[in-house]
């Protein structure tokens, strides 16, 4: 086991180099809800917790923590962002002994009801649509030994508006190691999310007339092949008295890579305290700074034993420049 972990470590930092982008292709990926971040614990710390990423949750963050469940769990919570448009994140997971652990997640993009417009009415039809933007993903995860620790997940993404939708498939692969060095409580984590096949829209939304010489015929508008926004991160953690300080350093192959820092307060294992920011590492000269919205992150959890039924409630506030900040609701119930 720890050959194949010494081998996939190497593997994962050559796939990510390989990955690796730059700002000039900001805005030319597809699928980027994929980027959404979701789970209390995790947009609370700015996603800078791989090493310790844990429960139903780090099938988003980093898939090795899967492996840290202790029985089946359920999770379920709800992210308000700008306007009416709002995250849901449903996922339910289990350990299953010296197997691994196995969830299955849906995240889906509620962006409201948007008034349906033609060139013949402008100002609306009357009737509304509602997109469809959705992730599915199911996770396998195992610990190695008490160290090392590996997961994967398979991710189904769709996106659908009237007569034209798309979908991708996509994989997920992450590895936490503990103790480095021997060193009580300092570990580290890669992951690499997002590698899959393109986005490519079709349906009849895509047909259109056209009409020469008193000659009418349709024609089909062919969509492009929008490549998904992978990420690679490195990151790096160290747990002490309570507390679990963490960085990750992400790089992006569509946009500006990114380093955040975060930390946890653990009282009692009854009560948590978060917090956690995100650095733009943008090129000299970009103009990309007014662009960058995330800022910093506060949160909060309890959790309760009741008759056997471990309870976990946690609420997170997102700061945004330019719009009101995110608030997330998150209830996970384990058995």
């Amino acid at each position: 086991m720890k050959s194949l972990i010494k081998n996939t470590m190497p593997l994962l930092v050559l796939l990510g180099v390989l990955h690796a982008g730059d700002e000039a292709r900001i805005g030319t990926s597809g699928g980027n809800q994929l980027l959404v971040p979701v789970g209390a614990r995790g947009v609370a710390m700015s996603g800078a917790d791989l090493v310790y990423s844990h429960g139903v949750e780090s099938a988003y963050w980093n898939p090795a923590g899967l492996s840290r469940l202790e029985g089946a769990t359920v999770l379920a919570s709800q992210m308000k962002m700008f306007g009416d448009v709002s995250v849901n994140y449903f996922g339910a997971g289990s350990k299953f002994g010296t197997t691994g652990a196995v969830s299955l997640t849906v995240k889906s993009i509620d962006m409201g009801d948007i008034p349906i417009t033609t060139v013949e009415a402008m100002d609306g039809t009357g009737s509304n649509f509602t997109p469809n933007m959705t992730t599915m993903a199911l996770t396998y995860a195992n610990a190695f030994s008490d160290k090392a620790r590996f997961g994967i997940s398979v991710k189904s993404i769709t996106e659908s508006i009237p007569r034209a939708s798309a979908s991708a498939l996509a994989l997920d692969a992450g590895v936490q190691y503990e103790n480095l060095n021997d060193i009580q409580g300092l570990g580290i984590a890669l992951a690499l999310k997002n590698i899959g096949t393109d986005m490519h829209y079709t349906g009849s939304g895509l047909t259109t007339m056209a009409s020469e010489d008193n000659l009418e015929d349709f024609y089909n508008v062919e969509s492009s092949h929008d490549k998904l926004p992978s990420t690679f991160d490195m990151a790096v953690s160290y747990k002490v008295s309570g507390a679990t300080l963490a960085a990750t350093y992400t790089s992006h192959n569509f946009r500006y890579d990114d380093l955040t820092l975060g930390a946890e307060y653990e009282l009692m294992d009854m009560v948590f305290l978060r917090g956690g920011m995100s650095l733009p590492m943008l090129e000299d000269d970009s103009s990309q700074e007014d662009e960058v919205l995330s800022g910093v992150n506060f949160g909060a959890g309890l959790k309760y034993d009741l008759f056997g039924t471990k309870l976990l409630l946690e609420y997170t506030y997102r700061s945004q420049k330019y719009f009101d900040g995110n608030s997330l609701v998150s209830l996970s119930i384990g058995l």
